[in-house]
């Protein structure tokens, strides 16, 4: 897909139900997430800033967000002076700048990411999402919420709650409220296997290449290794390696009515963000084993991840970065 595809479709696959940011349609905005989306964050980031501090929330939300979300840094990014990045990626104001998110709060989107990072967030938040067409969040609100055991989870209609995310609601429920929770959850589901049941490879790699929220490693897996033998063990690979169904359930877009998540995983910045994930799964001193057990299981998938992992190392006198 070529660049001004890209944009194209970001500015017309708002989410129904969904606002435009303001500043979304701003050619310099489209132009930077146009070059952040090709994974150019020397050209993008600085764009974008400059966007921030004119006031632009578009941009002001895409850099808090990209702040917030380590998977998002790319190796411009990660290997930027501290000050460098802050002046990046926040506003002025403190010692290490302040989110802009405290500068758009008459954003709707806005003041939901905040209400979510504050400890007191409650069960509300997902809904509020999903109003705001941001499915994806609305999942990681729901991950968060689960993550700090919040009690307003055990009162949630299981038939209101994404198919995607019952385990989290089984986590927390009475016996006979599990068993009614494990009712909608369909035989070959990978939720099964965080509910006490067994789910054999076979079925998981049916569900890894025909399920929804398997989109990001479906997305990864076509472009570094395609073709009908390489894909299934390529996303089986991908799915042990990133070691969380929380973060592939989350994994994806940081803004939907910015970017849509079909476009931003098929870009160069979302597969990148998806192996990056993946690296993050393990400590650095753990890269090494994790690298070698990909490469035995997906020789493709071990090559692309171990060429990502080098990008993040700084380059030597007399090397280019990654080598």
């Amino acid at each position: 897909m070529c660049r001004l595809a890209i944009v194209v479709l970001t500015v017309l696959g708002t989410p129904a139900g969904a606002s435009a940011v303001p500043g979304s349609a701003d050619p310099a905005f489209a132009g930077a997430l146009r070059d952040w989306l090709a994974d150019d964050e020397a050209a993008a980031l600085p764009a974008l800033a400059t966007l921030a501090q004119a006031e632009n929330r578009a941009a002001q939300l895409l850099l808090a967000l990209i702040d917030k979300t380590p998977s998002l840094q790319g190796p411009f990014l990660a290997l930027s002076p501290r000050n460098d990045r802050i002046a990046l990626l926040r506003a002025p104001g403190g010692l290490s700048g302040q989110s802009w998110l405290r500068h758009a709060t008459d954003l709707p989107l806005a003041a939901a990411w905040s209400a979510l990072w504050a400890v007191s967030a409650g069960t509300g938040l997902i809904e509020r999402f999903a109003t705001l067409g941001e499915a994806r969040a609305a999942r990681e609100a729901l991950v968060v919420l689960a993550a700090r055991e919040t009690p307003a989870l055990q009162a949630l209609d299981p038939g209101q709650v994404d198919p995607d995310l019952l385990y989290l609601l089984w986590g927390f429920a009475d016996p006979d409220r599990r068993a009614a929770i494990a009712a909608l959850v369909p035989p070959g589901d990978a939720q099964r296997q965080l509910m006490g049941d067994t789910v054999s490879a076979q079925t998981l790699d049916q569900w890894l290449a025909n399920a929804s929220a398997a989109a990001p490693l479906n997305s990864l897996c076509r472009a570094v290794c395609p073709g009908a033998d390489r894909e299934p063990p390529c996303r089986a690979a991908a799915y042990r390696a990133l070691n969380s169904h929380n973060a592939l359930l989350t994994l994806g877009t940081p803004a939907e009515t910015l970017v849509p998540q079909d476009i931003f995983l098929d870009s160069p910045r979302g597969r990148a963000a998806t192996m990056r994930r993946i690296l993050l799964s393990r400590p650095i001193r753990g890269r090494r084993a994790l690298l070698s057990w990909v490469q035995g299981q997906s020789a493709c998938l071990g090559e692309a991840l171990g060429a990502e992992n080098r990008r993040y190392h700084p380059a030597r006198p007399g090397q280019s970065p990654g080598n």
